[in-house]
């Protein structure tokens, strides 16, 4: 599955990349969303980063947490980096 960060979308989605369904969702007080990766000691816990660049006065009052990183415990799993030499 292909964990996707939306950038004007609040959150992090989670799509089948065999039919296109949306699976799940993870949301966050900010909408521009810019990256997401798996860590922690399972790696379970998703970390997802935010942009504040081009946002306006009133998006920043209505969205004070763009540009922080956020941390959620998730009931899924990411994969160990793959080590490779030259």
């Amino acid at each position: 599955m292909l964990w996707i960060a939306h950038w004007g979308g609040n959150g992090v989605y989670r799509w089948n990349p065999d039919n296109g369904e949306l699976l799940d969702r993870i949301d966050v007080p900010a909408p521009n969303v810019t990256s997401c990766a798996f860590g922690g000691p399972n790696l379970s816990t998703m970390y997802i980063t935010t942009a504040r660049v081009g946002m306006t006065e009133e998006q920043l009052a209505e969205y004070p947490l763009s540009g922080s990183l956020f941390s959620i415990e998730t009931d899924f799993n990411g994969l160990e980096a793959y080590s490779f030499a030259k």
